[in-house]
């Protein structure tokens, strides 16, 4: 043979092993979105399994079973029948229990600020009505509010038959943090699950770009690009559910200690390894007055946060130390 055919037999056959290389290592990507946990809830993942669209279906039937558990205004989930029990004592679980103690971990280093017994007092408040409940009304339900009134094992919660517990301020992250191992224990490689602002991604090799809703904008309006690798991304803002009444808003995001809205930010953006820690911080920050909430974010490492809130007619900013090497420069 001579050297030449030799040359062209070597090439034939490296080209021949790339492409089985690349045939045996294709990968798929896959998307789908669904309403779930009242709001649009987008999965997209990459993985080297063609048949791959069942596991979607699989994720988003994960997420029902999840809110089914954890729901505060669907009758007959769990949380629901809990928080009618005429009993003071009942069973719960692991997961419970992992929610529980995140809970009251944030409930004391918030100051009580971050609370999820305020469930009679979300009842009072319904956004979907321009209505205000009466000062009578809160002060009653204010009476049933205080994480120190219940108590807990991994078996079982104790708690008197007026406090009523409302996971809405982190049960979002949870379920994305269970869909993410649900995903990866079937051989995902990478992903995005983004719940409505609550959006966690895994197993990039490059940093995702990902936008902050003006606070104060059209819905479509960014007020900073972040530049984020495999973490979790929340934010919580005055804008998402809300009414107002002669010019002053009125939003979601309730203060157990006043009864009313918090009026100290407008929007709060936290970057943390696991979506259930971001999403609960990204709540009891708001709450805080921000120069507290950035002294809190601080002390927490592998956490940075962004702390948007009116100054007058204007828009302020505060940022927890490192928050800056994930802007993007406009």
């Amino acid at each position: 043979m001579k050297k030449r055919d030799i040359v062209n037999l070597v090439i034939l056959i490296i080209v021949i092993s790339f492409a089985a290389y690349r045939f045996y290592h294709r990968k798929y990507n896959f998307a789908k979105s669904r309403f779930a946990l009242d709001t649009i809830v987008e999965i997209t993942f990459t993985t080297s399994n063609k048949d791959s669209n069942p596991l979607l279906d699989r994720a988003f039937d994960l997420i029902e079973e999840y809110e089914k558990k954890f729901s505060f205004f669907q009758k007959g989930s769990k949380l629901w029948n809990i928080n009618h029990s005429e009993m003071d004592s009942v069973q719960i679980d692991k997961e419970f229990f992992e929610i529980l103690k995140i809970s009251e971990d944030l409930f004391y280093k918030s100051g009580s600020l971050y609370d999820v017994t305020i469930g009679s007092l979300s009842e009072l408040w319904d956004f979907s009505n321009t209505h205000i409940p009466s000062r009578d009304s809160i002060e009653i339900a204010q009476h049933s509010i205080g994480f120190e009134k219940i108590r807990y094992s991994e078996n079982y919660l104790f708690r008197p038959s007026e406090t009523k517990l409302n996971f809405g301020s982190l049960a979002k992250g949870y379920i994305i943090d269970r869909v993410v191992d649900f995903l990866k224990d079937n051989l995902v490689e990478s992903g995005i699950i983004n719940a409505g602002g609550d959006m966690r991604i895994f197993g990039y090799e490059k940093p995702v770009r990902i936008g902050i809703q003006h606070p104060r904008a059209e819905q479509n309006e960014v007020i900073e690009i972040l530049q984020a690798g495999n973490q979790a991304i929340v934010t919580s803002g005055d804008y998402e559910r809300y009414f107002e009444i002669d010019g002053k808003r009125y939003h979601h995001i309730l203060n157990p200690e006043t009864g009313y809205p918090s009026e100290n930010a407008i929007s709060v953006t936290v970057i943390a390894p696991s979506a259930v820690i971001a999403d609960a911080y990204s709540t009891a920050l708001f709450l805080m007055k921000p120069e507290k909430a950035i002294e809190i974010a601080d002390q927490n490492e592998n956490m940075e946060v962004i702390v948007y809130y009116q100054n007058e007619d204007e828009i302020d900013n505060l940022k927890s130390k490192n928050f800056s090497r994930y802007l993007v420069e406009k």
